[in-house]
């Protein structure tokens, strides 16, 4: 069913607001293992939500099929959700239409047509490329429709498609792994790959390095992994709830030349959408810009409370962050960024970044694969791994907060990215920060 269709037999049903939308999703995953094509399963889904409200109470349901069967089911939940819930004084609503979208979002009609056995060439193709022991990894293309309908006068509807491939390269007894993501195919070129598995070229040493402050370069990977959490912590609720962001907008947090955007309105980002999850058009917010706390991250209700402009984050019941963009002032390239180091560290992966105090922004996180330590500008060696787990001998313990502010450089390598560790994707370049507590294990 239609959510304009579904819309109808909600507003017979006494709710005064109510969302509904539905998607249609196909997907082909790939795994690599042992530098061959290991499985390949191909998906269909369609799915539906329901957002309802009634005296400032709220409710939802997902729905596995939006059929008849499962919406009257589902109608009839919420009804008894509803019922017992109790009101949320500062429940506003969802944001009232009709809106403008932008209609340039990229959908690569490649990826929605291409069958099984052209992805398994892809996927072939790409171990081709490389004479190393071993490959492991996946090669994820997927496509869908998402429409949403709501009580406030939004009817709307977008496609998307998706490819992304991620590569665990081994050679000379080390490993290393890196991403391409896009929402064209054509744009999954492996020598993106090939420019940063080079680091394994670096030096065939091993050794260990002592605990205390390092200079960091982050590859794009963990570097966009540790930083969206800035996006993550700029949404109210996180804010209300007592964020390392809480009670600093219009304080300087960061570096002055650093700018974190939450861009829910690129044409080529995965993630991006003409619209929010209540219909609300989706845009660029500046969170920190040029070091200064900007901008929380709003959907319609919140927006209301805090008497500013919703930033098209819906969340129907929470804000939730789009696209983390990182941007810094001061760029160079790898080698001269290597070169400027005096004692530090290239960090390629991370895993199991967690925060021990939100509220101060204290965080640790594990570097895997390859880390290669740097003394007077030159890269020495490979910080040994422990065992068979691709985990190395040290751990970062350390604040974002002082972090964003002694991101000193980057490097221009800007490209969208993801993580093992992450459902959302990412642009940002290699970042160095400068001074990082290091700790061995």
């Amino acid at each position: 069913m239609e959510p304009s269709d579904i819309l109808k037999i909600l507003k017979d049903e006494g709710f005064d607001e109510a969302v509904v939308s539905t998607s249609s999703t196909r997907s082909i995953y790939i795994k690599i293992a042992n530098s061959k094509v290991d499985s390949i399963v191909e998906k269909k889904n369609e799915r539906g939500r329901l957002f309802v409200s009634k005296e400032k109470k709220v409710a939802f349901s997902n729905i596995e099929r939006p059929d008849k069967q499962s919406i009257k089911l589902a109608i009839l939940n919420l009804k008894q959700a509803i019922n017992i819930a109790e009101p949320k004084p500062d429940y506003y609503g969802i944001a009232e239409g009709p809106f403008k979208y932008r209609s340039n979002f990229i959908f690569d009609k490649k990826i929605s047509e291409i069958s099984i056995e052209e992805a398994s060439e892809i996927a072939n193709q790409a171990i081709s490329e490389f004479d190393v022991e071993n490959i492991a990894g996946t090669l994820h293309l997927s496509s869908y429709t998402y429409s949403i309908a709501t009580t406030k006068r939004v009817e709307a509807s977008t496609m998307g498609t998706e490819a992304r491939l991620s590569l665990r390269i081994f050679k000379n007894g080390f490993s290393m792994q890196d991403y391409i993501a896009s929402r064209q195919l054509k744009e999954i070129d492996v020598s993106k790959i090939k420019n940063s598995i080079s680091m394994l070229e670096y030096t065939n040493d091993t050794g260990k390095v002592k605990s205390g402050k390092y200079d960091i370069i982050y590859m794009r990977s963990p570097a966009g992994l540790l930083f969206s959490n800035v996006n993550d912590m700029a949404c109210i609720d996180s804010v209300e709830m007592g964020s390392f962001l809480s009670n600093k907008l219009g304080d300087k947090i960061a570096n002055r030349d650093l700018s974190i955007y939450d861009d829910g309105s690129i044409e080529s980002g995965i993630d991006s959408s003409p619209f929010d999850e209540e219909g609300y058009p989706t845009q660029r917010t500046p969170i920190i810009k040029n070091g200064i706390l900007k901008s929380y991250l709003h959907n319609y209700s919140t927006a209301k409370k805090y008497n500013t402009k919703s930033t098209g984050n819906a969340g129907l019941v929470n804000p939730s962050p789009n696209t983390m963009v990182l941007y810094h002032r001061k760029k160079k390239s790898l080698e001269k960024l290597i070169s400027s180091i005096d004692k530090g560290i290239i960090v390629t992966n991370t895993w199991y970044t967690r925060f021990s105090n939100y509220l101060k922004g204290d965080f640790s996180t594990v570097p895997r694969d390859l880390a290669i330590y740097v003394e007077k500008g030159s890269p020495k060696f490979v910080i040994k791994n422990l065992g068979s787990s691709f985990g190395i001998g040290i751990r970062i313990s350390d604040n974002i907060l002082r972090m964003l502010e002694k991101t000193t450089s980057v490097v221009n390598d800007t490209t969208q990215s993801t993580s093992w560790d992450s459902d959302s994707y990412y642009y940002t370049p290699s970042v160095l920060v400068e001074e990082v507590n290091i700790s061995t294990v």
